[in-house]
């Protein structure tokens, strides 16, 4: 079957004309270094045949509190109206913003709290956040919905949430209390745990995430601007086989966070997935948008909290952006942003799923 009927197959009329895929309108196509050993542009020449099986998914893993521990799963669906894998980031902590000295007061529309994440606080890796069949969410006890709602900043962007109570705060508050971050600098900030509202007419995306026609891509959930990320076994084994040889500890596919893990032992070469367009996942059909620039919440371990140089600076000697024009400073990249596009309502992916890449092209590593 060719790509276009396959793709003809899964994705709705109305859908044909206005792909929900996210391209960077200034789409910067940049070389990864030149000591990149793990160039597979030759691999991928061979591979003509689009719509190969080439990996199965081995892994998918939600994050319920952004930046807090994620769950393993064996299947799960796509939210309809999200596009995100379900309940995944659905919460986030924030904290309070001083009163600029030239205010007497909040206004109406002003951002009075903003995202913290393991980047600030590693110590957030250490809690596990799970919701229950009631849609309660634990992290040592139920939390309950609380009615003050904020304006968060979530980098660029401004987003609804609401407070989840102040047992849930008190919780999170001494762990950042004591985290390093902030014990050692005798800084001081106030968290409350948040959530973001079932009805929310805002449209939470980053400005630079346009589809196809033009139009913004909608409601996503708290996560840093795309709905998936996507990982490669094969890729994080080169990472590993190079801190080994320089004498570090290997580390876990959980520093980088992904939804969705795949695993194609010899079909599937280290950073294949950087040149992939739109792949099939079970019967979803996938558009990978973007590398992911990767920053020190790497190198956090996931279940201590505790922060070393790995494996951003070794990732600097072959996955770093050597274009002199990107504002990243050089930022280095693992796994990728993906979309799913098309038909997904009642259907799911779960582990075991056959992985088929339709589609090939150039690169995209722009932050």
């Amino acid at each position: 079957m060719g790509v276009s009927s396959l793709l003809s197959d899964l994705i709705t009329n109305d859908l044909r004309t206005a792909i929900a895929v996210v391209v960077l309108t200034t789409s910067l196509l940049l070389n990864l270094a030149k000591n990149n050993a793990t160039s597979t542009s030759d691999n991928n020449n061979n591979n003509d045949d689009g719509d190969c099986c080439i990996a199965k998914v081995s892994g998918i893993y939600i994050h319920p509190v952004k930046s807090m521990r994620s769950i393993s799963l064996l299947e799960s669906t796509i939210n309809l109206e999200k596009r995100c894998l379900t309940d995944d980031r659905r919460f986030m902590v924030v904290y309070e913003l001083p009163l600029p000295v030239y205010k007497k007061k909040w206004e109406l529309n002003d951002t009075t709290h903003r995202f913290l994440t393991q980047r600030q606080c590693p110590s957030l890796a250490t809690i596990s956040a799970t919701i229950d069949v009631d849609d309660f969410l634990i992290l040592e006890k139920q939390s309950f919905p609380h009615e003050q709602t904020y304006l968060a900043g979530l980098w660029d962007n401004v987003v609804v949430v609401e407070d989840l109570g102040d047992d849930a705060a008190s919780f999170i508050q001494r762990i950042v209390d004591d985290d390093d971050e902030f014990s050692s600098t005798n800084r001081k900030i106030v968290v409350r745990l948040v959530s973001q509202p079932r009805r929310d007419n805002r449209n939470y995306i980053p400005d630079y995430a346009k589809t196809w026609n033009g139009s913004k891509l909608g409601l996503t959930s708290l996560t840093d601007g795309f709905p998936i990320l996507i990982a490669s076994e094969s890729s994080l084994d080169e990472l590993n086989k190079r801190l080994i040889a320089s004498g570090k500890d290997s580390i876990p596919m959980s520093r980088f966070r992904p939804n969705i893990v795949i695993q194609g032992g010899n079909l599937l070469q280290p950073f294949e997935e950087d040149k992939w367009k739109i792949i099939l996942i079970g019967d979803i059909v996938f558009a990978i948008v973007k590398a992911c620039p990767r920053c020190k919440q790497s190198c956090t371990d996931q279940i201590t909290g505790k922060v070393s140089p790995e494996p951003v600076e070794i990732m600097k000697s072959f996955r770093q952006c050597t274009s002199s024009s990107d504002d990243d400073g050089g930022a280095v990249f693992f796994a990728q942003n993906a979309i799913p596009i098309g038909r997904i309502e009642g259907r799911s992916i779960k582990v075991g799923d056959t992985v088929k890449v339709l589609e090939r092209g150039d690169p995209v590593y722009i932050d």
